[in-house]
Formats: C-alpha cells, structure tokens, sequence
C-alpha cells in the first residue's frame, strides 16, 4: 500500500526544525524569508479598514512583518544558510512529491496514494486570512474521497473550543476519518464529546524514537560547558531572564537560539557569555539540545528532545495547552517555573526513570494504533468508498458560487466600451473597469448553483467592431484559478491562462454550466471571446442603451 504523509514538513513561515524532523521520525523552509515577509508587509498595509477594530488589526499586522522583513533582512546571509542546512537535511533524509501541492491543487489532482495520513503539529486549526480550516491537512480535498484516511497526532495549538459554525465545519471534515487520534489530552476529549467517537491519545513522533535514532544524526557543537536557550518569540521574556540569572549562577555560556531572526538575540546582559546563533540546521539544533549542560525553552519540541536525550530543561510560560500537557503527560510539571521562582532552587538534574518508562509504554500504544490504522486502511470495502462518493458528490452540487463577467482580451481592449444595462436588472449590476484595461460586471447577491442545470447569463457587454464568439470558464477554488477545458478536464492556470487557449472550451452565450467537480468555488469568471464583425454591420446604428453608457469609461 502505497502512503502519503500530509502535513508541515518544508515551508512555514518561520525556518522550523520540527517541521523536518517530524517526517524524518514519521518516515523512518524559505531560502530569502525578507522578501516573503516584505511581501506579507505590503499585504498588510493595503488591506482596507473601514472600522477601528479592522484597522486596529491592520496596523498590528503590519507592524509585525515589518519588524520581521527588518529582521531577516539584517540576517540575510545567515537566514540563506540556515535555510540550505535545512534544505540539505530534506535531500538526504525525505522523500517529497515532485509536485508540491495545496488544497486547491488537491482539487483537481491526485498523487496516487493508496491511503493518506495526516501527521501532527498544529494542522487542525482555522488558518488566515479567511479564518478557516485548511482542507488539505484535513485530508477534505476531493482527491482524499474514497481514499483511507488516518489523523496521527493532530493539534488544534493554543486555539480554545471552535465557535459553532467553525464548529460544524470541523467535524463535518472528521466524518470519513476513518482512524483519528490526538495528541494533546483535552484535544482528544473535545472531538470525543462532540462526536461520540473514542480517539486515542498518541505520542509525538519525534518520540516514537529514542537517543541512538536521533544520535545518528545529530552535529555535536563547538561549545562546551553551556546553556542552550531556545524559545519561540510569544512570552518568551521570562524564559531569557531565567536563563541569564541561571547562567550567571553556574559560569555558563548561553547558547542561543530562536525560531525568529535576531542579529544579536534577547539576551543584552554583558555579565553573561553569550553566543547568538540562526544559521544551524536541524542536525546542529539537535547537537546543541544533547550536549547542553542545561536547556531553557518554552518550545514543545524543545521540551520532547530534552526528555529524549535525559537533559536538565526548564520550561517558561507560553500561549496554549501543549507544553503544560506534556509535562503532565510525563510527569515533569515541576520543570516548569513561574515568574517569582527562583531558578537557583531548582535541582540540577532530573530523574527521568518514571518519564522514560511511560515514554516507552506510550510509544508501544501509539504504533499499536498506527498499525491497526493501517491494516483497517487495507481491509477497507470499495462499498463504503462508494457510498462517501455519493455523499460528496451531492454535496458538491449544492455549492453556490458567485459569477463573474470579464470582457477578455481584443486587439484594442477599449473596443469594448459599455455593458448594457436593462430594466430586467432589478438588483443593480455591478460594473468595473480592471487594469488590463478590460471591462467585469457581476450581479450582487445573485449566486449560481452548482448542479449542471444553471445556464450561462446573455451577454451584456457592447462592441461596435465585435460580436461574440463564446465564453471560456475559469473558476477559483481559494487562492489558485483553474480552467475548464474542451475535453472536459480541468487544469491550473494563472489568472490569464493563455498557454492554455488552444485547450479550453468554448460554451455559446446561454449555454449550460458544468458542473465543476470541486468541493469549494469561490467564484466562477465567464471571459469573452470575440470574433470581428464586417465592415458594414460595425456601421450599424448603436442601441439605446449602449448610446447611453457608452461614455462610461472612454471618458475617464
């Protein structure tokens, strides 16, 4: 049987380690993030606002890639090193997909598996801009039906119950998940409660090994006899301060490391030895955590591999469950300190017995679920893919999408100079003039529905050298456009598509709309195409209602 791991393994906002190791463990990041986060900044800045709450998180956002884009720019250098460390670990140790596919592509195309997994970190959780779950890691995308599907370790993160329409969305996505488990205790009681179901607990799958498996490949580091401080950026304050008072107070160096770029990091106390890094690799960070004389973090994988390799850690203050979780789970909840503590009075080493011993019982639990998985995967009836095909194609053609109207391309796009606008439009037809120069128009509020009977709108855009010739059909899913074409196939096109021109379909002004088998439409886009009229018919006497509009843009 043939599997495929869908997850968070290669591009993130941030320059993960986890992200790597996760696969590595479960098999068996932007190489210039300025120019990324420039872009998110520019993003931000021309969002439109129009109360002081919109505005209010407009400004927040911008304020936050901007200190990042300043960030990473300092560290450019440094962030492509890191970035090509991280890149290489890939080569070596993962097997990708040569395509790198999204829910939308998931849409149209599917990679061949015989069965999906869906593996751990926060990849069930609404996701921005449009607050909403990601369908691709909750293996919803029309490519998944029919197929086994399997939730190893999924977390929610910091995100509290889901409101009720987040809510009914989430397990409507949970319904052919044939196996789910979960790896945060309250995670796993929330999905029970709503769903009756039973989801076992199941361990990180960077614990599903122990030291030998992750000695093999981790760098050992040039320092010596120092603290490793690594944190991510959100409350991360405490936990600098507590390690440069430790560090102070045992004559260590700290070593310091963040998911976020900073030149000179957090640390700005001179009465401390100090070493800074960004541009290590997964196998360094690894190093850094195994031969530290003591780690201080608030990372939940910081925590896992200071568990595995038996290392004195400390544990600050950050947002969600996940890191009190595994301190309970493993019986290490002392580890973790308050603002007032005092770190000195904290021992200087742990006993882990207890900790490993569960950790090996929870391993066990865990295969024995991945295994059972697999094996109900391969036992699967081809009868209850057919019945959830059915379910999913019913579902589908209930989709309502709004439509759109484009003028397309001519050879002087101000050829076409008006739309007409009739009494039948009751509901005011929206009309705008886009940069190419072309002319859209919409109909507000009126929605079609995609159930193949819907029939394409007649034409109302005005041309004195042109009639129509037909219309071509692009739709989007979320964020990628997609082209129907004349074999009834569809394909991924940018937002003109022309290399695709000889193979799209060209449907007759009123002609019925396909039924698009997608499981998300956005919005559909009718674009005009257009054949030139003869001499004498371009000659004849405009219609009422095009003499009326047709200054509406040729004006302007």
């Amino acid at each position: 049987m043939k599997l495929g791991l869908i997850g968070i393994y290669r591009y993130a906002d941030y320059l993960s380690f986890a992200c790597n190791l996760h696969a590595y463990a479960f098999q068996q990041d932007l190489r210039e993030p300025a120019k990324f986060a420039e872009a998110k900044y520019r993003t931000a800045i021309a969002a439109k606002a129009s109360t002081p709450a919109a505005v209010k998180d407009r400004n927040t956002a911008a304020r936050k890639w901007a200190v990042l884009a300043m960030r990473y720019r300092a560290l450019t250098q440094k962030s492509k090193l890191r970035y090509d460390k991280l890149e290489s670990f890939i080569s070596q140790h993962l097997d990708f997909t040569e395509e790198e596919y999204d829910s939308d592509l998931f849409e149209i195309e599917d990679p061949g598996m015989d069965c999906y997994i869906c593996v751990t970190e926060v990849i069930w959780q609404p996701w921005t801009p449009n607050y909403s779950f990601d369908r691709g890691l909750m293996l919803g995308s029309k490519a998944f039906e029919g197929k086994p599907k399997i939730a190893y370790a999924p977390s929610r993160g910091a995100k509290p119950d889901f409101e009720p329409d987040l809510s009914n969305a989430f397990f409507e996505y949970l319904e052919d998940n044939e196996s789910i488990s979960a790896r945060e205790r309250d995670f796993g009681q929330y999905i029970e409660e709503n769903t009756g179901r039973t989801i076992p607990r199941v361990i990180d799958p960077v614990l599903l090994h122990g030291q030998d498996f992750w000695r093999k490949i981790a760098v050992p580091p040039n320092e010596q006899r120092y603290l490793l401080l690594y944190y991510v950026m959100e409350r991360s304050t405490d936990t600098v301060a507590k390690a440069v008072k430790y560090a102070k107070a045992n004559d260590l160096t700290i070593v310091e490391l963040s998911d976020r770029p900073m030149r000179y990091g957090k640390v700005t106390d001179p009465g401390v030895k100090h070493v800074p890094r960004y541009d290590v690799s997964a196998k360094e960070w690894l190093g850094y955590i195994s031969h530290a004389d003591a780690v201080f973090t608030n990372s939940f994988h910081g925590c896992c591999f200071s568990l595995i390799f038996e290392k004195l850690f400390l544990v600050g203050k950050r947002n969600g469950n996940k890191v009190p979780n595994f301190l309970s789970e493993f019986g290490l909840t002392n580890q973790q300190f308050a603002p007032d503590d005092d770190v000195a009075d904290f021992s200087k080493s742990i006993d882990f017995s207890q900790a490993q011993a569960h950790m090996l019982d929870f391993r066990s639990q865990s295969e024995e679920f991945l295994l059972t998985a697999l094996q109900q995967a391969e036992e699967s009836s081809d009868a209850s893919s057919e019945a959830a095909s059915r379910k999913h194609t019913a579902r589908r053609r209930e989709i309502t999408y709004p439509a759109l109207f484009h003028s397309g391309a001519l050879a002087n796009s101000s050829e076409v100079t008006s739309v007409s606008v009739t009494d039948s439009d009751s509901q005011g037809l929206k009309v705008k003039k886009l940069r190419t120069g072309s002319i859209e128009y919409s109909t507000p509020g009126v929605a079609y529905t995609n159930n193949g009977l819907e029939r394409i709108a007649p034409n109302k855009f005005q041309t004195p050298t042109h009639q129509l010739a037909g219309w071509t059909l692009k739709f989007r899913v979320d964020k990628r456009w997609f082209r129907y074409l004349s074999d009834k196939t569809l394909a991924e096109g940018d937002t003109k598509g022309s290399h695709l021109d000889p193979r799209k379909m060209v449907f007759e002004d009123g002609a019925p709309i396909p039924h698009l088998p997608v499981n998300t439409i956005s919005a559909v886009a009718f674009v005009a195409k257009w054949r030139k009229v003869e001499p004498q018919q371009a000659r004849q006497p405009m219609k009422g209602s095009f003499a009326k509009l047709k200054n509406r843009f040729t004006s302007k």
